[in-house]
């Protein structure tokens, strides 16, 4: 997202200078947007294989997620079928919607479930990677605010601090259960 999305989004001030890029990289972005398509179902799959792990009753977290994959597809499949062809006065309503689907729903529901979950698994994993996996919720929760909002530092922002959070809490998780199973 930082290096190849950003060029067609709101962190690219110009809309003409959005437009262009759309048009003359078409594959770059299709390609950026199926990554994210990619990472929510990946999303999906940790959160349900984590849920599994810990025993909990999360059915409810998990449906959470499943809930969020349709408006997160939706989002990107009008960001990569529909925007790059979409006239000046079209293409910044329909983004809006994009935002508003994947940004502020899916997004919301996501970290809905990370909360949930991480909560639940609290005392299964030291403190601090309870800690970062609190973060992950709260600061996915704090994107969809600025999503909201139409705030466009907020989700620069929220996402500069989310995607670390994230990705520290999985690494985290993936490496304290993996030394369980072998001790």
């Amino acid at each position: 997202m930082a290096f190849v999305l950003r060029h067609g989004l709101e962190t690219t001030p110009e809309l003409k200078d959005r437009l262009a890029f759309l048009m003359n990289h078409r594959v770059l972005w299709t390609f950026g947007w199926f990554a994210w398509t990619i990472a929510a179902l990946a999303i999906l799959y940790f959160y349900f294989v984590f849920a599994a792990a810990h025993q909990r009753k999360s059915h409810f977290a998990v449906y959470l997620t499943v809930a969020a994959l349709g408006p997160d597809l939706a989002a990107q499949a009008i960001e990569i079928g529909v925007l790059p062809n979409a006239a000046p006065d079209v293409f910044l309503a329909l983004h809006r919607v994009a935002v508003m689907l994947s940004g502020y729903v899916a997004n919301g529901l996501y970290s809905m479930t990370a909360l949930i979950l991480v909560w639940g698994a609290r005392h299964a994993y030291p403190a601090w990677v309870s800690i970062t996996g609190l973060a992950v919720g709260v600061f996915g929760i704090a994107l969809s605010v600025a999503a909201l909002l139409d705030s466009v530092g907020g989700m620069f922002w929220t996402n500069v601090f989310l995607v670390p959070s994230l990705l520290l809490w999985l690494a985290a998780v993936a490496i304290i259960d993996v030394q369980e199973k072998f001790s």
